[in-house]
């Protein structure tokens, strides 16, 4: 059986810009030791033929004229926020990217009793998983509040600089954490306990409780 070589695209020169210089390249050594293949800096002239994420060789051609030949691929672009059932403007007006305005209460904009979080909000930060976990911490902090009479005082602030825990299999992987000093970049070690050793599952197990197969 041949050697599986992954390549991984961006038209960006850069893969995770916005973070530490640091962290990205720790991102890119441990590429490197995986013979993880980087073509940055150009996109595809059209997306292969094939479905994503099934079996089936193709081949495609960047923008700089290079070949990738391959057997699947991942579709990592073309996000848009899943909010269609709001389109009617019965709640509420979207704006351009499809978002729920909030307020730092996480209120949808004019309803006192509606909360929104996630990548449906309006705040300018980065849509991931753990944001969406935090603005949930300040929503049920401010529902409960108002379950016992009491006014909502909990507030969202985002980060002024972005976090991340970005495992690379079990035991590798880059962060970038949040300081009073600023950003902190995380050894692979932290990564891995933290997320890459079962990427949130046994968390979320112990929090919502195991289910009956």
């Amino acid at each position: 059986m041949g050697r599986t070589v992954v390549v991984i695209g961006d038209p960006a020169g850069h893969l995770v810009a916005g973070f530490e210089p640091e962290l990205r390249e720790d991102l890119h050594r441990q590429l490197d030791e995986l013979d993880i293949r980087l073509q940055l800096g150009a996109g595809l002239r059209a997306d292969p033929d094939t479905e994503a994420g099934r079996t089936a060789t193709f081949t495609v051609t960047t923008t700089d004229g290079a070949e990738i030949t391959a057997d699947i691929w991942f579709r990592a672009h073309g996000v848009r926020t899943n909010s269609d059932y709001l389109t009617d403007g019965r709640l509420t007006t979207l704006n351009a990217q499809g978002q729920v305005p909030v307020t730092e209460t996480l209120n949808v904009g004019g309803h006192d009793h509606v909360y929104a979080i996630g990548d449906l909000t309006d705040i300018a930060e980065a849509k991931m998983a753990g944001y969406a976990m935090q603005h949930a911490q300040i929503a049920a902090q401010n529902i409960t509040a108002q379950l016992h009479g009491e006014q909502p005082t909990a507030t969202y602030q985002p980060l002024p600089h972005p976090m991340i825990l970005l495992p690379l299999g079990p035991r590798g992987g880059v962060g970038q954490l949040p300081t009073p000093d600023g950003p902190a970049i995380v050894p692979a070690a932290t990564v891995s306990q933290y997320k890459g050793a079962d990427l949130f599952t046994g968390r979320f197990t112990e929090q919502f409780g195991p289910t009956a197969a």
